[in-house]
């Protein structure tokens, strides 16, 4: 062809005897049907099944080549779900899949071609790339989880770095990455669940409900039940503690107080209400409920906040005392 090198002619003739041989040819059938000398044929055949394009087997004293079945890497790394790279022997980025370009938010043309520590999206810091090189030397594959930060979230990635042979022939690794953040971070939420139960129930007994920082119940206990007629199952899960206190929907202390909207506790809980911050940096008031079951309340509510050991706030406990009895003696009037 036009423009193409002696050897890549050579290189495509090889390949065309063998493309109707199912079966295979030697190397003196091949030399004989391109009319080439053993010796050069023996040389293409080398470099040929080196970078895959071809496969050999030894039946009996006889050497046989065919077209390789191998896809190449190339060809379906854009249609895997995974996330792959395909780093030379440089550590540079010769094959990427498009799954990385969305995760990543970059093109092909931004990211081929650079270093996985200085691409768009940067897997590795270059001390941890320097260690990449051993799989280059004959290393085995090696693991590792990849914590990436970006646009104020956090992602996780387990990373497998296989020693692969390129295409050429010469020595590269493929990357392939599984992004784990949603498992993680269900993860994440159960400890932190366990660890706030855990607290809770170190506390004595009394109603008393827990919300998480999106303020859904995740804790709502049997005093609180038969207090407010309000089962559990019917709780848990959900954003509709306000249904136990009031008519609308309206947040309640422990709402305003994770949200840390100090001021409106202040508004909110004014006049005949007592709203005064607790010892543990929570706030209390004295109510009448009218919407409490079964015909309105006094209730005193203690709201706190609920951190985990770095100190993170994830949720907030609120306890409720029916002081109902204790306000009707205080307007009783003595003649």
């Amino acid at each position: 062809m036009t423009g193409n090198s002696p050897a890549a002619d050579e290189a495509t003739r090889i390949r065309m005897v063998l493309k109707d041989q199912p079966h295979g040819l030697s190397i003196k059938e091949i030399s004989a049907a391109v009319g080439m000398s053993r010796n050069s044929v023996a040389k293409y055949l080398d470099i040929l099944a080196a970078t895959g394009q071809l496969e050999l087997r030894q039946v009996g004293n006889a050497k046989l080549y065919t077209l390789s079945q191998r896809v190449p890497v190339s060809s379906i790394i854009d249609f895997a779900k995974e996330l792959i790279i395909v780093l030379d022997k440089s550590l540079r980025i010769v094959e990427v899949s498009d799954s990385l370009c969305t995760f990543a938010g970059a093109t092909k043309r931004e990211i081929l071609h650079t270093r996985i520590s200085a691409a768009p999206t940067a897997l590795l810091t270059p001390s941890e790339e320097e260690h990449l090189s051993s799989l280059l030397n004959g290393g085995s594959a090696w693991k590792k989880e990849i914590r990436i930060h970006r646009d104020s979230t956090e992602r996780y990635l387990d990373g497998r770095f296989i020693p692969t042979m390129l295409q050429n022939g010469e020595r590269g690794i493929t990357v392939i990455l599984e992004d784990t953040t949603e498992r993680r971070l269900a993860e994440r939420a159960t400890q932190e669940r366990d660890r706030l139960l855990h607290t809770i129930f170190q506390i004595p007994t009394i109603p008393r409900y827990f919300i998480d920082r999106n303020h859904k119940v995740v804790f709502w206990d049997r005093a609180l039940e038969i207090l407010t007629g309000f089962k559990s199952e019917d709780m848990v899960g959900t954003a509709g503690h306000w249904k136990a206190f009031h008519d609308t929907e309206q947040p309640c202390l422990s709402d305003l107080l994770i949200n840390g909207d100090i001021d409106r506790i202040r508004s909110v809980y004014n006049g005949i209400r007592t709203s005064q911050p607790s010892v543990d940096g929570g706030y209390e008031c004295t109510h009448f409920f009218p919407h409490a079951r079964p015909a309105g309340k006094w209730l005193h509510v203690t709201a706190t906040l609920i951190r985990d050991p770095s100190g993170r706030v994830t949720g907030a406990m609120e306890t409720i005392e029916d002081v109902t009895d204790k306000k009707q003696q205080d307007f009783v009037v003595v003649e």
